[in-house]
């Protein structure tokens, strides 16, 4: 297994399989709909979520009766002449504020504040509005980029859907983007090089990959049963490599169930689609991810597994941001990787892997998971299992 990053962004590999094989896809992806809700105007709905300009009173009731639980408003105190916060509380709602009314107005705390509720739109439906969208536009930009992993381009797009109109605030969001993007380094610059190359050749991993003088494909089955697995669940199966974890995950939650194989190499994604075609694998979809997502819309995963892949990693903050949102609450996080111990360690482990299990699991840790449990997996020698969870309170 290795890496879960790709050094272009994008939202999926256009691969040339016939109609019946898996596709390589990013989803199960949501769209922007547009609907109506009272007299609100400009409306669009994303999953449970909803993005609009100014509600009436009876409009958040109406609002909550679609499963929304939190109001953020990005208007400021004055431009409504009736208590909004006591109204949504009244109905049962979280309300926020992050108000601003001009481009030099749009802090980084609007965007700050907005984007860790909306991190969480998933579990907890948001409705976002102003007094048109346009403002909602420029959030919702920062927030497809950052948080789910959207090209820029393609977030200006849906942003301009929504409602965005004034350029200043398109400038800001884009200035904030670059700036967050810039702010973590790459741990491992060319890491992944090998894998983004078009020209990777799948049977040369083959032979690296699936062979049992490897640790994690001789204890395959050992670790599949370590991972707990239930029918029905889905689990992204990241850093997919080859894609042999995915086929036996695959089998293992059932026709219920579904698997993402996910990898930031086309090679590896074309030949798991192929591979799951040949063998009858309907519940299985290959992703390409990028550099610092997985791809995955939030909570859409039960189990998310990273198997000899974290030191891959390069960008490790926003790809474990990625992998938290993913989850869905209480979501399991399994990583498996080298024990990199000087000393003791081959050469070649104290190399390539950037660092020991003890760094690694705090750097898990700090991005919202708590640990469960090590396992001790009969075989491994180099090798290490952690369980983790996703804290909810984050």
């Amino acid at each position: 297994m290795r890496s879960a990053h790709i050094l272009a962004i994008g939202l999926a590999i256009c691969i040339c399989l016939t109609a019946s094989e898996p596709r390589a896809d990013d989803a199960p992806a949501l769209r922007l709909e547009s609907v109506r809700l009272g007299s609100t105007r400009n409306v669009h709905s994303f999953g449970k979520n909803l993005l609009c300009g100014q509600p009436s009173a009876e409009d958040f009731a109406a609002a909550k009766k679609r499963g929304i639980r939190v109001v953020v408003t990005l208007r400021t105190k004055g431009e409504v002449n009736w208590d909004e916060p006591a109204t949504v509380k009244g109905v049962g709602l979280e309300f926020h504020r992050f108000g601003f009314r001009a481009p030099d107005t749009l802090s980084d705390a609007v965007f700050d504040g907005s984007l860790k509720i909306l991190s969480d739109a998933r579990s907890k439906p948001v409705m976002l509005h102003c007094g048109s969208a346009n403002r909602v536009g420029a959030v919702w930009l920062v927030h497809r980029v950052l948080n789910d992993g959207l090209s820029i381009e393609d977030a200006r797009k849906e942003a301009a859907t929504v409602g965005l109109r004034t350029p200043g605030y398109e400038e800001r969001a884009i200035d904030y983007i670059r700036r967050k993007k810039a702010e973590e380094k790459s741990v491992r610059p060319g890491i992944n090089k090998r894998f983004v190359d078009p020209k990777l050749n799948v049977t040369e991993w083959l032979g690296r990959f699936e062979i049992e003088s490897r640790e994690v494909f001789a204890q395959r089955a050992a670790v599949v049963r370590a991972c707990k697995l239930k029918t029905g669940q889905h689990v992204a199966d990241i850093g997919a490599g080859t894609g042999f974890f995915s086929r036996m995950f695959a089998q293992t939650v059932g026709t219920d169930g579904k698997v993402y194989a996910i990898d930031i190499s086309s090679g590896f994604v074309e030949h798991i689609a192929v591979q799951a075609r040949k063998e009858g694998v309907e519940n299985l979809t290959p992703v390409l991810c990028t550099e610092r997502s997985v791809k995955l819309p939030p909570a859409s995963v039960d189990v998310a597994f990273v198997c000899d892949t974290y030191h891959h990693f390069e960008y490790p903050r926003s790809t474990l941001a990625s992998i938290y949102r993913a989850l869905k609450p209480g979501g399991v996080l399994v990583v498996i990787d080298f024990e990199r111990i000087p000393g003791k360690s081959r050469e070649f482990i104290l190399g390539h892997v950037r660092a020991g299990k003890d760094v690694f699991r705090q750097e898990i840790e700090a991005a919202g998971f708590a640990l469960i449990e090590e396992v001790a997996i009969p075989g491994f020698k180099e090798n290490y299992f952690l369980r983790l969870r996703r804290i909810d309170d984050q």
